[in-house]
This record gives C-alpha cells, structure tokens and sequence, in this order.
C-alpha cells in the first residue's frame, strides 16, 4: 500500500512537474517499457509460435502387436490434412519415448519422406489399410533422403529411432487403428 502511494504521488508530481526533469525522465521509462512489452510478446511469439509445433495436431492412442502378441499402446499425434503432414515432427527437439505420428491418407500413397528441419533421428513404418506393417525405414535427422517404401500405404508411423527393435516390432506385426482414421 505505502508503494502504491509513493508510485500514485510520483505520478501525480510527474504530471504536474514538480521533479526536474520529470518530463525526460517520464519519456525514459515510457521508451523502456514499450522495449519489454516489445521483446516480452515476440519471445511469447517464438516459444508458442516456432518452439511448439505440436500444440495444433489432434492426439489419439494406437497399439502395436508384435510377432509375439505383445501389445505396445503409443500417443500419436495425427496428422491427417496436407499441411500437417508436411510438417510433420520438424522443428522438433525432441519426443517422448512412447510417442510418435501417425500419417493418415484417404486412400493408398506412394509418396515419400525426408528429415529436412527434423532433429531428432526417427524410424518410421509404413503400414497396409488393413493395419499390418510392410516396410520399416531409419531416418537420419536433417538429411533430405528420400524414404519410400516399395509398395503404396496407407498410413505411417513415425517414432524415435530403435524403438521397433526395442519392441521386437517388425515387417508383418500389426497396427490397430481407431475407426475414426479408416
């Protein structure tokens, strides 16, 4: 409260000039605010705008079933729309252990894909219509190979690196696939 009087009678002499120099020194803490307003909005601007890329996907869960019938249930985001699956996991510093992306395409694709802008190495699958794992590629981070599998597909499943052999998930193994995406 006694600060609160001490800034309002501050602002009040400042008003009227009672402080010599009052009015550059005004001008001087308007400029300094205006800066931290400035930089304060375009670091909110990169954290929220360039840093999280993910905020915009739609998640869901998928589950794995090896050789073995072991049942591995990952948090996928979906990226359905051509825009999100051009972006993809880019910009990406990094990716929890049980996550991933999932690709969806209306119908079966050929097309390829690249690790342009992406940091984090990545293997991904490509998985049939009926859900079943045809191909499994290794993606090294900012490389611009082109991965495509040598039959069309209609999904694809993007994970950190290892984590198909870490899950003995392999060429054959399946894929359940919410309804909603088929």
């Amino acid at each position: 409260m006694i600060t609160t009087i001490y800034i309002s009678d501050l602002n009040h002499k400042l008003a009227r000039g009672k402080i010599v120099g009052a009015g550059s020194q005004r001008k001087n803490i308007l400029v300094y605010l205006g800066v931290v307003i400035t930089v304060s909005l375009l670091l909110i601007w990169f954290v929220f705008g360039v840093m999280n890329n993910g905020e915009d996907f739609k998640e869901d869960t998928i589950v794995l079933t090896n050789s073995s019938g072991e049942n591995f249930t990952i948090t996928v985001e979906i990226a359905e729309t051509e825009e999100e699956r051009e972006q993809g996991l880019m910009h990406r510093e990094s990716l929890c252990e049980n996550c991933g992306m999932l690709f969806v395409y209306d119908k079966n694709v050929h097309n390829g894909f690249w690790m342009k802008n992406t940091y984090i190495p990545l293997s991904i699958a490509f998985i049939s219509e009926e859900g079943e794992i045809m191909e499994i590629q290794h993606m090294e981070p900012e490389t611009t190979d082109t991965h495509r599998p040598e039959e069309p597909y209609r999904y694809a499943l993007e994970v950190n690196e290892g984590f198909f052999e870490d899950n003995d998930v392999g060429v054959g193994d399946s894929v359940s696939i919410p309804d909603r995406y088929g």
